[in-house]
């Protein structure tokens, strides 16, 4: 995958999540700075910030491994990622998993495509967001 390809399914990405959100009533705004990509109001009014990362498909990591994974890279920083949440988007399944950022520790998140699954979605995004059911 070419670095412009890889930039504009990011992009995708952010813009399918911010769709995601809003259909649940999250207000999002686009942001373009490092380690945020949504500045998104809950319903309650609580401010969160919000890091998309995207990965088109699941791919084997390495010669006989049966079952292939998801990969979402984080870059290391000083300081830590001042976003709070974490949305991954599996492209391929059109899905997102919230997660905090905190439970995320590493460069390199790596997950099995049945994790992505639409129950799953829904019940990280109403406990990552604090959504009533």
């Amino acid at each position: 995958m070419t670095s412009q390809h890889a930039t504009l399914l990011g992009r995708a990405g952010e813009f399918y999540c911010a769709y995601i959100l809003e259909k649940r009533g999250i207000r999002t705004t686009h942001v373009d700075i490092p380690h945020d990509d949504l500045w998104c109001t809950r319903p309650d009014g609580q401010m969160v910030r919000v890091q998309v990362k995207t990965s088109s498909k699941p791919t084997f990591q390495a010669k006989g491994h049966k079952l292939p994974r998801y990969n979402f890279r984080f870059h290391q920083t000083k300081h830590g990622s001042p976003s709070r949440v974490v949305l991954l988007f599996a492209d391929d399944r059109s899905l997102v998993l919230a997660m905090n950022r905190d439970d995320i520790t590493g460069g390199t998140l790596k997950l099995k495509p049945d994790r992505f699954t639409k129950a799953a979605q829904e019940e990280s995004l109403k406990r990552v967001f604090k959504l009533n059911a």
